[in-house]
């Protein structure tokens, strides 16, 4: 029994080693201007007035995999590594029309007339595009719509 409860405290110990530097490894508060170029350019064409009132960058294994930002108004914007908007949630306000591709906002503006987007999302696959009636629609990379999700 003893021996069985040395092994298990080395387990344990060992554990708790590996863990450790994953957590010291994480997330990193940052300035607007450690943020990458193409995620400030983007941030000031797109919320030329809001205030940053936060911004950390992702870590994985020590490289920076996305950055997080939050603007007043509760406005979240997620970008990649090279600056790349992915995400832009304004949390029941109004995506800026100047952030979506052309033809999304053709469809939403004659589909959805009463509706605006909230939320935007992108990937290499396509769109995901949340609307203020809470309906989700999907697009392809090309901005042409898929379906209803």
């Amino acid at each position: 029994l003893l021996e069985t409860m040395k092994k298990l405290f080395l387990l344990m110990f060992v554990a708790v080693l590996a863990i450790m530097p994953m957590q010291a490894d994480g997330d990193k508060s940052i300035t607007r201007e450690e943020l990458p170029q193409r995620a400030q350019m983007f941030l000031t064409r797109h919320f030329e007035f809001a205030d940053v009132l936060y911004a950390k960058a992702e870590r994985d294994m020590g490289v920076v995999t996305s950055y997080d930002v939050v603007l007043e108004g509760n406005v979240k914007v997620e970008v990649n590594r090279s600056g790349d908007w992915t995400s832009v949630d304004c949390d029941r306000g109004q995506v800026p029309d100047s952030v979506l591709p052309q033809s999304i906002l053709d469809y939403v503006k004659n589909r959805f007339s009463k509706a605006y987007v909230v939320e935007i999302e992108r990937d290499r696959m396509g769109y995901e595009v949340k609307l203020s009636n809470d309906l989700d629609l999907d697009f392809d990379k090309n901005g042409n719509f898929l379906r209803v999700d």
